[in-house]
C-alpha cells in the first residue's frame, strides 16, 4: 500500500517527503501545499560538499579514501541527525542504483583520513553519528580502517555503515583481508546488502531495498565468537 512520510527538519524547516510510489495525484496536492521539491535518494542529499583539496604530498604520507563528497544534517542514513561521506567505486554497479555516478574508480578525490575527519566531525553541525556510504565503502578496506579509527580518535560515538556485501560475504571476506574484520569488530550498525530494485518499494528506515538488513554490530559481536585476523 502506498504511503507517504514527512519529516520537518527543526533546524531549517526544510521539509522531506518519502513516498512509495505514491499516485501522481496525490504528489501534485502535496506541490500545490508546499511548492515545487527536488527529487534526492537515500544516497543523494540535495547539497553534497565537494572532497576537501589536499596536496599530493600529504596524500603521499597519509592513509587516503576515495571520496566524492560529503555533507551534514541527514534524516535518512541512520539514527538520529548524520554526517555522511560518499566513498567513490563501487564492483556491485547495482541496477537501479540512486548513485551511478559513483561506480567509477576513476571519480571523486583522495582526501586523507585525518582531514576527512575533521570533516565530518566539524564543530559547527550537531550529530548522533556518522554515516559512511558508497559507492561501496569496503571496496577501500585499508582507508575504512583508517577512517573509522580516525573518527573514534577524536571521539565519535557512533559510526554506521552501508556495504552492498551481505555480513556472511564480508565476513568470508575478513579472512583474506584483516581490515575487514577491524571494521565490523568497531562500527555500531551496518546496513548490508545489494540494491535490488523489484524490493524498492518494501524498504524499512534508513534501507534501500527491501532485502537489506539493519544490523546491530555490537548486539551482533556479543552473540557470535569474533574473529579479527585472517585464516
Amino acid at each position: 500500500m502506498p504511503e507517504l512520510t514527512l519529516l520537518i527538519d527543526e533546524t531549517d524547516g526544510a521539509m522531506l517527503l518519502e513516498n512509495s510510489r505514491l499516485p501522481a495525484t496525490v504528489l501534485s496536492e502535496m506541490v500545490a501545499l508546499a511548492g515545487e521539491g527536488k527529487e534526492c535518494g537515500c544516497a543523494r542529499p540535495l547539497e553534497v560538499l565537494p572532497p576537501p583539496m589536499t596536496s599530493k604530498e600529504e596524500q603521499a604520507m597519509n592513509f587516503c579514501v576515495q571520496i566524492a563528497g560529503y555533507y551534514h544534517n541527514s534524516l535518512m542514513e541512520g539514527p538520529g541527525r548524520r554526517s555522511s561521506v560518499l566513498f567513490q567505486f563501487c564492483p556491485l554497479a547495482c541496477k537501479g542504483c540512486w548513485v551511478p555516478h559513483l561506480h567509477s574508480p576513476g571519480g571523486g578525490e583522495l582526501v586523507p583520513v585525518g582531514t576527512l575527519a575533521e570533516k565530518l566531525l566539524d564543530p559547527r553541525f550537531e550529530r548522533d553519528g556518522i554515516s559512511i556510504l558508497g559507492g561501496e565503502p569496503f571496496a577501500q578496506a585499508e582507508g575504512l580502517l583508517a577512517l573509522v579509527k580516525e573518527l573514534r580518535r577524536h571521539g565519535c560515538q557512533h559510526i554506521l555503515c552501508y556495504s552492498g556485501y551481505t555480513l556472511e560475504s564480508l565476513m568470508e571476506k575478513a579472512k583474506q583481508q584483516s581490515a575487514i574484520g577491524e571494521i565490523l569488530a568497531d562500527i555500531d550498525i551496518l546496513i548490508d546488502g545489494a540494491y535490488v530494485e523489484a524490493l524498492a518499494d518494501r524498504t524499512e528506515a534508513w534501507t534501500g531495498s527491501g532485502n537489506q538488513r539493519v544490523i546491530n554490530m555490537r548486539e551482533t559481536r556479543l552473540g557470535m565468537k569474533w574473529t579479527l585476523t585472517s585464516d
